[in-house]
């Protein structure tokens, strides 16, 4: 009977061990999938917060005929490392300021597959500059995605290492109480079955001295 017991401890602690693992190792799969979609999701975010603040500070700057400050944003926009560049034009189209080296649109866009250098890991973004309902602008930020997303990417990274290292430390700590539950259940198990057998043995002795 204890063996029995034993063995049916052991084999119930082998199958927790493995739906716990098979838990924590499904979960992981979920986060980093995830974790990938949100990525690109927060680069997208990100990028549209920079390109509307951007917008918003040189619509200020167009109305008041600011032009020193406009240049100087321009400029502080295109030595920010996760800008490539950064072009204001008037609602004509033409060019007003302009970052140094500005990638040409044609490039980035690949209208001329043909004749242009096609450019990866950057992404235009343009917001259209009103001065209440008239149009007076445009502003076009080309940013980084590639630096982006390694910065995002990096975060990620070392919070995705946390939270393996916590999830190793409480799957450790799940292990030894398993193992100290287990314990206990066996030896409770154990003089349980014990008294069980004497029980046994003295109804059995009194049962042949009541037949004598």
């Amino acid at each position: 009977m204890m063996k029995k017991l034993y063995y049916l401890l052991r084999a119930l602690q082998i199958v927790g061990l493995f739906i716990v693992v098979g838990v924590i190792i499904y979960q992981f799969s979920m986060l980093t999938t995830t974790s990938n979609e949100i990525k690109y999701q927060q680069t997208q975010k990100f990028a549209a917060s920079l390109s509307h603040l951007a917008a918003a500070e040189s619509t200020r700057y167009l109305i008041k005929k600011q032009d020193k400050e406009l240049a100087l944003l321009i400029n502080n926009l295109g030595h920010d490392p996760i800008v490539r560049d950064a072009t204001i034009y008037d609602n004509l189209g033409q060019i007003l300021y302009q970052s140094e080296g500005v990638l040409p649109l044609e490039n980035i866009l690949q209208i001329n597959q043909d004749d242009a250098v096609p450019i990866s890991g950057v992404v235009p973004y343009v917001s259209e500059l009103y001065d209440g309902d008239k149009k007076i602008g445009y502003i076009r930020i080309t940013l980084e995605q590639k630096k982006i997303l390694n910065l995002i990417k990096d975060y990620q990274d070392k919070s995705m290492s946390t939270m393996g290292l916590l999830l190793m430390l409480s799957f450790l700590a799940g292990l030894i109480l398993m193992a100290l539950f287990f314990r206990r259940l066996e030896t409770a198990y154990y003089y349980f079955s014990k008294a069980i057998c004497r029980l046994y043995i003295k109804m059995k002795s009194f049962s042949g001295h009541y037949t004598k």
